[in-house]
């Protein structure tokens, strides 16, 4: 009674509401309040009481352990703000609610003014993907028309090259720039899949590589323990990472510089989960330490006479941040100006099933001889070759893998392949490999285990012998899949997939909805080199009265954009699915269209089509959707 009266006679007339908390136990309760604080309340009751649940809890909280918390706690008593301002008095815990109604309304309405503006902008951006890829397909699409005629002259080839190479550019800045303002909105999703790691990284390398040659970069991959190839992740995401982390190396590492990179995947005690280290490092220019903290902030760039003429939106770290972290990763990074940089992520990846039933049944009992120098390497292929029943002997050099097939004559067992690595020290394979053509017969596979591009050197090494490429690092579902290539089931495999790639689509008829004429043109230029028959359409609307006019099963395929006049491809194919006729449910309708992004497709899914083809159009994935729909029934 005696502290109340000491609170009456501090507090009581002062005019900041006041509130006075005793405090034990890590516990607080209300004990006081002066006169300007009982104002608040109409009803008489507590200042506390007339406050939102969660920000009374709150403050009883702080009031508990007042020094815990450093942000800001505002108040909202009767239409006003306050904020709490504690401090520690008599053994209490006194706070001051002071009056800031005028400064959080202006504040909160600049926020909100600013929040509105950034959805604005987002949007407008994401509306915008299909409009930007519009006219990107035309000049993509007649690119590649044009190269595809033969007699176009070399001079010209060379423009259209460039044009493409220059159009591909673009459209890596102008996906920048969307995924940017979808990862702001919270559009962008993940879609996982099960993938091999090995092709992932190998596509990685085709884009990279040529890049860093083209600076006369060294670029070095260095593989770690993969103790998993197989994972389920989104695939076109994590080379989008990749991909953005090696450009930006390449792009900011001068000429004869080095960029590296490192992977590994290493299982948890949990055998489905895994764990992706990555990293990436250069010997470029580096950042400033006051750069560091906003590298992955989006259009940031360090601005510097050194990249003043260095291309690039400033985008590619925040995306790769951000998709990083949509995955549940993580990623940092260490730089030194003049001296370089060095980017790493951490990922946690889900293991999928490995499919090596067909790859065993093929291979178990079979014994290859192996040339390679480095014994690292050849405890790997060895350990590979095992877990399918594989024999492997290893020679070092050509006089020990001479003597191992002298061996094999008199001991009267056949080897199945020779696998020759192209690096082996004190070997010329150009002169070798010839050597082991005479011995072992026109038939037998030679394979080639090299970390270069293989289109640069298979002119000489196929004179020389060698029947196939296997690329480096090593992955098992790689050296599995070229052995397989050489088994019966494998080269009948191989003769089918022949047969299909070769197929003309004569007599098939297919339904082109499309309403921008210059795509349509396009589209009619890439399907006629397949010979199928082509019907068009400029809306949903004229393509679903054009189906009804035709007899049952007419069309085989049916190639529907999604944004049309009088009647969009989503409305279209929902109704055509509808109508009372045997063929409705049953002929393929396929979404070709600017609309691109996850929920796109899933929406197109969703309206009743099968498959998906985005724009700008690319010509090998239009013929391989024409050959999973019109090579599946007899020509």
């Amino acid at each position: 009674m005696e502290i109340v009266e000491q609170l009456k006679e501090m507090w009581g007339n002062v005019r900041i509401p006041a509130l006075c908390f005793e405090t034990a136990g890590g516990r607080s309760a209300l004990i006081f309040q002066n006169q300007a604080a009982q104002e608040l309340c109409p009803d008489g009751g507590s200042a506390l009481a007339a406050m939102p649940e969660p920000e009374a809890v709150e403050l009883l909280a702080r009031a508990a352990e007042p020094c815990d918390k450093t942000d800001p706690l505002f108040c909202h008593i009767g239409g006003r703000v306050f904020l709490a301002v504690l401090f520690a008095w008599n053994g209490l815990c006194v706070c001051l609610l002071r009056d800031v109604s005028d400064y959080y309304r202006g504040v909160q309405g600049r926020l909100d003014e600013a929040v509105m503006a950034n959805r604005a902008k987002t949007s407008f951006l994401s509306e915008m993907s299909h409009d930007i890829r519009t006219p990107m397909n035309a000049i993509i699409g007649m690119t590649d028309i044009a190269l595809t005629q033969k007699e176009t002259p070399a001079r010209i080839r060379e423009y259209l090259n460039k044009i493409k190479t220059a159009s591909g550019h673009m459209m890596s800045i102008i996906n920048e720039v969307l995924d940017m303002s979808r990862i702001e909105s919270g559009r962008i999703t993940l879609q996982p899949e099960e993938v091999e790691i090995a092709d992932i990284l190998h596509e990685i390398l085709i884009v990279a590589r040529p890049q860093a040659d083209a600076k006369h970069q060294k670029f070095e991959l260095k593989l770690g323990r993969v103790e998993h190839e197989r994972v389920v992740a989104d695939a076109l995401r994590f080379k989008q990472i990749c991909l953005n982390l090696l450009s930006n190396a390449i792009k900011f590492t001068p000429d004869g510089g080095t960029v590296t990179m490192f992977m590994e995947i290493l299982r948890g005690e949990d055998p489905e989960r895994l764990l992706l280290n990555l990293y990436v490092r250069d010997t470029g220019i580096g950042m400033s330490k006051e750069f560091l903290s906003r590298v992955f902030t989006p259009f940031e760039r360090e601005q510097s006479l050194t990249i003043s003429k260095i291309q690039g939106t400033g985008l590619g770290m925040a995306i790769a941040k951000n998709l990083v972290e949509l995955m549940g990763g993580a990623i940092s990074v260490e730089s030194e100006p003049g001296v370089g940089s060095c980017f790493s992520i951490t990922v946690p990846l889900k293991a999928a099933a490995m499919h090596l039933g067909a790859y065993q049944e093929a291979l178990c009992g079979k014994h290859i001889l192996l040339l390679d120098s480095l014994e690292s390497r050849a405890q790997t292929v060895q350990e590979m070759a095992e877990r399918t029943g594989i024999s492997v002997d290893w020679a070092k050099e050509p006089e020990q893998a001479v003597y191992y097939i002298n061996e094999a004559i008199f001991a009267d067992y056949e080897y199945f392949a020779f696998l020759a690595a192209e690096k082996t020290e004190g070997v010329e394979l150009l002169s070798f490999l010839p050597e082991i053509r005479r011995r072992m017969g026109s038939d037998f596979p030679i394979i080639l285990l090299a970390e270069g591009d293989w289109q640069h050197t298979e002119y000489m090494f196929t004179r020389a012998g060698v029947d196939a490429f296997i690329p480096l690092p090593l992955f098992g579902s790689r050296l599995y899949a070229g052995l397989y290539a050489f088994t019966p089931q494998g080269r009948m495999e191989q003769e089918q997939e022949s047969g299909r790639a070769q197929r003309s689509f004569e007599g098939r008829r297919v339904l082109l909805a499309e309403d921008n004429e210059l795509n349509r043109e396009i589209a009619c230029e890439i399907l006629q080199m397949t010979g199928v028959s082509i019907e068009t359409a400029e809306d949903g609307q004229q393509a679903l009265e054009l189906f009804r006019s035709r007899p049952p099963f007419y069309f085989d395929l049916i190639l529907m954009d999604i944004q049309m006049p009088v009647m969009n491809g989503l409305d279209a194919t929902r109704r055509l699915r509808a109508l009372d006729r045997p063929d409705a449910g049953e002929v393929p309708i396929v979404a070709m269209t600017a609309n691109a992004f996850v929920e796109d497709v899933n929406q197109s899914l969703e309206a009743g089509m099968d498959a998906h083809v985005p724009k700008p159009l690319d010509m090998d994935v239009l013929f391989a959707c024409l050959e999973r729909f019109l090579g599946r029934r007899g020509v």
